[in-house]
């Protein structure tokens, strides 16, 4: 189940940002493992704190000359420090100027002594917190805040790394996932642009994920089946093409030759012959049975009633089997088929025998007649459209070699098979044989109906 899941394009999307995650986490640890990046410093207020009470205690332990060139030695971007005598007092009183407060008073008040603390509400936040103290006659003050107060966070080595390479991986990842996916379709749209210029081509290969991969194989099995009906299609063009070329020339010479009282009887059959071949033609292009509702019916009785109609118009057929037997099918297309085996028998032979025997796992039609036969070699070219053995059977009238092409289309589209056997001492046995699948015992079949 779950290589069929990664066979999929959700899969493979998955384990791509699986893959491309994992890796960015590694390369991430191995980072920070390689830099060794220093702890990060104490939360404000208490670096800043810690600031200023060593540097009251030292500016106390100072010579006062000296003091002076310490307060301008610590003076930084966030932090400046001096002694004056008239201080201009801040009145502001803000969260972080509290927050300075209780640090020093917490921590360092036996060193700070009596101190204010206040906000003067600068614009900038790194000098904006005031403080006062009292040193020998002088005041103390400090100017700072905290650093970090404009400063949205600090980029480092290690995340920009992590980061850049976050941005590479997902690029590349998201560029091969597009190109293993599009790669099939766009190959699939080159071969159906080609199709529409060449019709015999090669198949597709059908690789890709599974979804590409089914539409690859329904391409191929399009390409087949246009391809084979295109065929079909030509060489029926020819075959009726050929073929009424005969009743043409012979129509051409009645008209011409002028004899008014034969010429209406000789063109109406020239006519029929002319309508049997292109309706045989159409038949066997258009497929119409594929259109037929399946429906339950007793072959044994269809058989039966077939071999009773032929006989009431003087043909020498026999109906051996039983009846009873149900079959789920196209009943048009099975009578369709059948009668062109008996019309065959009929046409090649005197006599024709018809039997349906039910065995453990098919239902088995034989058509026997006993007519010449077909040779041995040739028994498989008699079933496909268009083959006529020789010139005697090439003149029946309307033949144009569709018969048996159509029985084996209708009996496969049944799901069985046909089987063209010579008979002793002469004569040939067409077999249909219907898988057990297809059929359903008498009960199951007057419940169906």
């Amino acid at each position: 189940m779950m290589r069929r899941f990664f066979a999929t394009t959700l899969g493979q999307i998955a384990s791509i940002i699986a893959l491309s995650s994992a890796t960015t986490i590694l390369l991430f640890i191995l980072l920070l493992s390689i830099f060794d990046p220093t702890p990060p410093p104490p939360p404000w207020p208490w670096p800043t704190a810690y600031r200023i009470a060593t540097f009251v205690e030292t500016m106390r332990s100072a010579p006062d000359d000296a003091r002076a060139a310490i307060a301008a030695g610590a003076r930084r971007s966030d932090f400046s420090i001096e002694m004056t005598q008239t201080p201009r007092p801040c009145d502001g009183l803000g969260q972080d100027a509290q927050k300075l407060r209780s640090a020093l008073q917490s921590k360092f008040g036996d060193v700070m002594g009596t101190f204010t603390v206040r906000s003067c509400g600068s614009d900038v936040p790194a000098t904006d917190i005031q403080v006062l103290l009292p040193l020998e006659g002088r005041m103390l003050e400090v100017l700072t805040g905290d650093p970090k107060a404009d400063q949205f966070f600090k980029l480092t080595l290690p995340l920009m790394s992590a980061l850049s390479f976050l941005c590479v991986a997902v690029a590349a990842m998201s560029g091969w996932a597009v190109w293993r996916v599009t790669g099939p379709l766009r190959r699939l749209a080159h071969k159906a642009d080609a199709f529409g210029r060449d019709i015999v081509m090669e198949s597709i290969d059908e690789e890709g994920p599974i979804e590409i991969r089914r539409v690859a194989r329904a391409f191929n099995l399009m390409q087949e089946r246009i391809t084979r009906s295109l065929r079909e299609r030509t060489r029926v063009l020819a075959a009726v093409s050929h073929d009424l070329r005969t009743p043409l020339t012979r129509m051409r010479l009645q008209l011409q030759a002028g004899q008014a009282e034969n010429v209406t009887a000789k063109l109406l059959r020239d006519i029929d012959l002319m309508h049997s071949m292109v309706t045989s033609a159409v038949s066997f292009l258009s497929g119409a049975f594929h259109e037929e509702e399946k429906e339950w019916l007793d072959l044994g009785a269809l058989l039966s009633t077939l071999c009773d109609e032929f006989e009431e118009t003087g043909a020498n057929i026999q109906y051996e089997g039983r009846e009873g037997i149900p079959f789920f099918c196209r009943p048009n297309a099975i009578h369709r088929a059948v009668t062109n085996l008996i019309d065959n028998g009929l046409h090649f032979g005197g006599r024709v025998i018809v039997s349906a025997s039910v065995e453990s796992d098919r239902v088995v039609i034989d058509v026997a007649d006993d007519g010449p036969g077909v040779p041995m070699h040739r028994i498989e070219d008699v079933l496909q459209p268009f083959v006529r053995l020789d010139a005697s059977r090439s003149s029946r009238s309307g033949s144009v070699g569709l018969g048996l092409s159509i029985v084996k289309e209708i009996v496969e589209a049944h799901q069985g098979q046909i089987e063209l056997r010579q008979r002793e001492p002469n004569g040939l046995i067409a077999r249909i044989a219907f898988p057990s699948s297809a059929f359903a015992p008498p009960a199951d079949a007057r419940g169906a109906r």
